[in-house]
């Protein structure tokens, strides 16, 4: 791809008042994201209801500028750009409406791993707390190697469970609210480098950026997008841990919250949590595995009457479908989101092809997103 279109994709997430929501329209109106700027903005006139105040800003040449600069510190730095249309771009975060439109990264972790775990809690951490994060990143290492733990590299249970899953051999990415120039706070300088080498390091912020409060506020939901579920450790009764399970519930995510005494101030918001409905009880990796069905069980055996119709003859699938049976027949259990990944089919369409399957008793759901063969 040419360094132009890069410029353009780069200036677009600077403009001032222009949101992924509306670069999206923008985009999809005029065609490309080279269209918005080109001839000083001619093409925007042609875009209904936008504002001539946004219409001057999407014309300031300073955006470009200054992305020029930021492709060149990216390229200098070993930092990978990810647009939405991207196929490197995680899968699970592009599902969520409010996702950021391009994401800096740094790593050598796929952000489309079969396994994605949240960890988030306080940052006062108690002893328990600590004992229960890695306790339970302990076990799920032994048994799901392919397990990544995301977080925000945050004092407390952030960096508890990135270095517990640094220790017991798992992928971990930090989820920054600072850009890839200012690691905070700088006392976890050190296991962000071990991240790099060990997973990664992401954020939607420029390299510049400087620590504000609200970006961490916003890097909660990129946690919780880019998650299958998110697991709270501990959190007092009001947290940025809260928000995160708040967007994770937004984005159909499975929620985990670790139970605590109705004294201890940093189990309340757990409990509150568990018993409002918003988040699962679990006391170990075991109550994890279970709920996603991630334990190892028998095989399902296929339906036999469905294992022994030719494949050309299955009844009333078109080719899509017949794709999609063949690939869970070979996996025998697999979420739906590896179904989309491994076939290249969007989610809305997949979704409707599933539920047509399902219908008709070809197939059936799991806990844990995963579907298998026959009933």
């Amino acid at each position: 791809m040419d360094d132009y279109k890069w410029i353009c994709r780069l200036a677009l997430v600077l403009v001032k008042g222009v949101g992924p929501a509306t670069s999206r329209s923008l985009i999809s109106h005029l065609g490309s994201e080279e269209a918005i700027f080109a001839d000083g903005g001619k093409a925007l006139l042609s875009v209904p209801n936008l504002s001539p105040k946004l219409r001057n800003e999407l014309t300031n040449p300073s955006y470009l500028e200054r992305a020029r600069h930021e492709l060149d510190f990216a390229r200098r730095n070993g930092v990978q750009l990810l647009f939405y249309t991207d196929k490197e771009y995680p899968y699970r975060l592009a599902e969520c409406k409010d996702a950021p439109l391009l994401i800096f990264y740094k790593g050598n972790c796929p952000l489309n791993a079969s396994k994605l775990l949240g960890v988030v809690g306080t940052r006062r951490m108690t002893d328990a707390g600590r004992i229960n994060c890695e306790q339970i990143l302990s076990d799920l290492a032994t048994r799901h190697s392919d397990l990544v733990v995301v977080s925000g590299l945050a004092y407390g249970v952030d960096v508890c469970a990135h270095r517990a899953a640094l220790a017991h051999g798992l992928r971990t990415v930090g989820v920054m609210g600072t850009g890839m120039s200012h690691i905070y706070p700088a006392e976890h300088r050190q296991v962000a480098t071990q991240m790099k080498e060990q997973g990664g390091l992401l954020t939607e912020y420029y390299s510049d950026m400087q620590i504000d409060r609200n970006n961490f506020v916003a890097r909660n939901r990129i946690i919780a997008g880019l998650s299958d579920a998110v697991l709270v450790v501990e959190s007092a009764e009001k947290g940025g841990a809260l928000l995160t399970a708040e967007f994770a519930n937004s984005y159909s995510r499975d929620v985990f919250a670790l139970p605590g005494r109705v004294t201890d101030v940093y189990s309340v918001g757990c409990n509150n949590l568990i018993r409002d409905n918003k988040a699962a009880l679990v006391t170990s990796a075991d109550d994890i595995e279970r709920q996603m069905n991630w334990d190892v069980e028998p095989a399902e055996s296929p339906s036999p009457e469905l294992s022994l119709l030719p494949e050309m003859t299955m009844p009333d699938l078109s080719e899509e479908e017949r794709n999609v049976m063949q690939l869970i027949r070979k996996k025998e259990k697999i979420q739906i989101n590896d179904i989309a990944l491994e076939l290249n089919l969007p989610i809305a369409k997949l979704s409707g092809l599933l539920f047509k399957m399902e219908f008709s008793n070809l197939i059936h759901q799991l806990p844990g997103g995963l579907y298998a063969v026959g009933r």
